[in-house]
């Protein structure tokens, strides 16, 4: 884990000396779970964005028992959607991929911008890339530097559905414990699980199973310490699961209570996000920032950009065990406000006492009646270093006969807070290259949401495979991305931020 200062160092010098510390291997790792076929899908960004013309990525399946199994070289050179089915590749069983881009020109970023997709008939699970194999001891001194707890992951545990941590072994394999802790209102909850597996061996966690006392239905806060492994960055792959196998997961975030990581000033953190009045919009918030006092505030933006009155939520002090969960679908109609007519919505954080931490993250959360899609955001800090005054953005979404995909494109005016709108460049690609172009003048503020099947016209095929579609945004810096992906038939959700 690096603090957001250090990160804020490795952007400055980056934009200042493109050649110092340069990356050419990119990398993520992707696991076989019980039940669902496993795959990617990626934007060759490497061209759009940087017109790097020639890639080379090698898919390296992995074994139960840790060892490697024949590697493939595939060549990324063409303006489109790049789609890999993983599982039935090998004949043998696995228990992850490595997915490896390579380059000869500096890639800056060591983690791949690539959704990691799990799917079958009753649910589509996607998170952006979470695990990897380092690339040498040196970024393991760099990356492994502070060792924190895993957080930001929603308990739920009620009916059927249970909640799970999917554990992965580093390159060397691990033969240690992961510390549970659950911090509920008045009582806490501990348990160390043993793990035994062999090297990028897996292990799926039940809560349920671990803490067999817990009550369904209990609140409280999850948290997992890994053990440190050598040349490994391990998030863990957390979120819902259902006694029929589904599942809505998204990756861990740090817990930054015993870290002092802060701003020079306490100038509010705030950002937008869409909100779609056809699901349920929450927001989660867990006291996991260094420690703090803060005020949490949220602000309903209407489609005329109309922003209502700033609503005072909670206050938020880390460490605490008391944590933020807001229907805001209940708190805007209580007050009268028509659902229809909000495009967004602000939380801000301000500084009741003491200092303004580093990162201050949230879980952004839409549901449908089912397993819910949990988004982990950080809100953002004025004096955030931005190198250009232009953006790239770029997201997955997918369709098929039994999926359909909402996507918001957020603009956030807060370094203009008098800005009218912004002009976005959009453009929809997929696995036979750009399919669609846009021009949209977006109010600032709001949100530009649509139906991906809607705004194409695009009709599912007949049979069950997803058809992924990304999308790339260009204009001015303040436009964001996020999706989520629904089942028709079950209701099932789960979305992600864009790149």
């Amino acid at each position: 884990m690096k603090t957001f200062n250090d990160v804020q160092k490795t952007r400055v010098q980056y934009h200042n000396e493109p050649d110092v510390n340069p990356v050419h291997r990119s990398s993520l790792m992707v696991p076989e779970i019980k039940g669902c076929i496993a795959e990617i899908s990626f934007l060759n960004h490497f061209l759009l964005k940087r017109n790097y013309d020639h890639i080379a990525c090698v898919i390296t399946p992995i074994g139960i028992d840790g060892k490697k199994l024949d590697s493939k070289l595939h060549t990324i050179d063409k303006p489109k959607v790049y789609r890999f089915t993983l599982t039935g590749t090998c004949e043998q069983p696995v228990s992850n991929y490595m997915i490896e881009f390579f380059s000869s020109k500096n890639l800056f970023i060591p983690f791949s911008a690539v959704m990691v997709n799990h799917r079958n008939q009753d649910f589509f699970n996607q998170v952006h890339s979470f695990n990897r194999s380092l690339n040498d001891i040196f970024e393991d001194d760099d990356v492994n530097n502070h060792v924190v707890k895993e957080a930001s992951i929603d308990l739920i545990l009620k009916n059927n559905i249970d909640t799970c941590l999917l554990f992965t072994a580093g390159p060397m394999g691990c033969n240690n414990t992961v510390n549970i802790e659950i911090v509920g209102e008045n009582e806490t909850f501990e348990s160390k699980k043993e793990v035994n597996l062999p090297r990028f061996g897996t292990e799926l966690i039940s809560i349920r199973e671990t803490f067999k006392n817990i009550p369904d239905g209990f609140s409280g806060i999850l948290k997992a310490l890994q053990p440190k492994q050598p040349l490994f960055y391990g998030r863990l792959l957390g979120g819902q699961w259902n006694s029929n196998g589904e599942f809505s997961a998204n990756h861990s975030y740090y817990d930054f209570q015993n870290v002092e990581d802060y701003w020079k000033d306490n100038k509010p953190s705030q950002d937008y996000y869409p909100f779609f009045s056809e699901l349920t919009n929450s927001v989660r918030i867990y006291p996991l920032s260094s420690p703090s006092e803060l005020e949490i505030f949220v602000t309903p933006v209407l489609e005329d950009s109309t922003k209502m009155d700033e609503i005072f939520i909670d206050d938020l002090v880390s460490p605490s065990n008391k944590f933020i969960d807001t229907n805001l679908n209940s708190l805007f109609s209580n007050l009268g406000i028509d659902l229809d007519k909000i495009s967004s919505y602000i939380v801000t954080a301000k500084v009741k006492n003491g200092k303004k931490p580093g990162r201050i993250s949230l879980q952004m959360v839409y549901g449908k009646g089912s397993l819910e899609s949990s988004i982990n955001m950080t809100l953002y800090n004025p004096g955030t270093f931005l190198p250009n005054k232009k953006t790239f953005k770029w997201g997955q979404t997918v369709i098929s006969n039994e999926l359909e995909t909402l996507v918001g494109i957020t603009t956030a005016p807060i370094e203009d807070p008098d800005k009218k709108s912004y002009d976005c460049h959009v453009q929809f690609f997929d696995e036979t290259g750009k399919i669609a172009d846009r021009i949209w003048e977006i109010k600032a503020g709001t949100s530009k949401k649509f139906s991906i099947s809607e705004e194409l016209k695009i009709k599912s095929d007949k049979n069950s495979n997803p058809h992924y579609i990304w999308c790339v945004i260009e204009g001015e810096q303040g436009i964001s991305f996020s999706s989520v992906t629904c089942n028709t038939r079950t209701n099932n959700c789960s979305g992600d931020h864009g790149f």
